[in-house]
């Protein structure tokens, strides 16, 4: 049980902290863009998110590595063991990838531990955080797969856990961006909020395209709904179900308000506390998402 609920636990965190590093990393190129000349740095309140976020990931990553080797084992004790360490990393594809994602994850940490992180290192980090974050796609479920099935399931899943990160990863910095905004209400601050949203919108409808497309490609949808998996899929899709209407109300409603505010002070405020409770919502239903995931893949999709 313990096993269990740490392995669950693991996975949420790790899934959660690379959403957060690749969708974070990745937001300044086409929403807020900090300065990229060598001599200038991204913002303080950036690097320090992509800062801990990729702390998160490493930290997730080893305690997802060490849960696996004691399930595995058959014990908790696996979790503390040389010798059942070493074989999970000598005789296991999972084992002999997970080294290679905890080295390249150890790197990133590094990167931003750097008092300023000029614009390279960020694109650096978004650069390795992809491969991270898509390398998930060949330790679970579509990395047993075996022949050209196998292969399309693995980059379908690789495409559907970036998609996902740059969602999550987006919310997060909107919300961000958002608390600035309500906090401070300088024009500045309102524009760069707004203009962040017009510029997610498009970029909104390519992830949820993709996500759709390849969420289709999961085994639960073959394997039926009467499965814990399945059940849980279901929870899953209900969940997404309500971040979209969550994300059209977003568009269509209330980025639009705010933009017909921008020159009305006394409707300003109203409109941006407004987005930021739907921003929180929909961010706590990604969290939610995310937690259905992780439980997910430590179920086999026929059981």
């Amino acid at each position: 049980m313990i096993v269990a609920v740490g392995l669950i636990a693991s996975r949420f965190l790790h899934y959660l902290a690379l959403s957060l590093l690749f969708g974070g990393a990745l937001f300044p190129l086409y929403g807020v863009a900090p300065p990229r000349a060598d001599k200038q740095h991204v913002p303080a309140w950036l690097h320090a998110f992509l800062r801990g976020a990729a702390m998160l990931a490493l930290v997730s990553g080893i305690s997802w590595f060490l849960f696996t080797s004691a399930g595995m084992s058959g014990s908790l004790s696996g979790i503390a063991d040389p010798a059942i360490l070493s074989t999970v990393i000598r005789d296991t594809d999972f084992g002999r990838i997970w080294v290679f994602r905890l080295l390249l994850a150890t790197g990133l940490a590094v990167l931003l531990l750097a008092r300023q992180v000029p614009g390279w290192r960020v694109d650096a980090v978004l650069f390795g955080s992809l491969i991270l974050l898509a390398s998930i796609a060949w330790t679970g479920h579509a990395g047993g797969d075996s022949g050209p099935a196998g292969l399309v399931h693995r980059i379908s899943d690789a495409f559907h856990l970036l998609a996902a990160g740059v969602w999550i990863g987006a919310l997060v910095v909107l919300a961000r961006l958002v608390m600035i905004a309500v906090r401070r209400l300088r024009d500045d601050d309102i524009e760069t909020l707004h203009q962040a949203l017009s510029r997610f919108s498009g970029v909104g409808t390519i992830v949820v395209a993709t996500l759709v497309l390849t969420g289709i490609n999961n085994p639960g949808f073959l394997s039926g709904f009467k499965t814990g998996y399945g059940q849980l899929l279901l929870v899953k899709l209900a969940i997404f179900g309500a971040m979209l209407l969550l994300a059209a109300a977003n568009r269509f409603w209330l980025t639009p308000r705010l933009s017909a505010t921008l020159n009305s002070r006394s409707e300003l405020e109203s409109a941006v506390a407004a987005l930021r409770l739907s921003l929180f919502a929909e961010t706590a239903l990604a969290i939610l998402v995310l937690l259905a995931v992780a439980w997910m893949g430590t179920l086999a999709p026929n059981a």
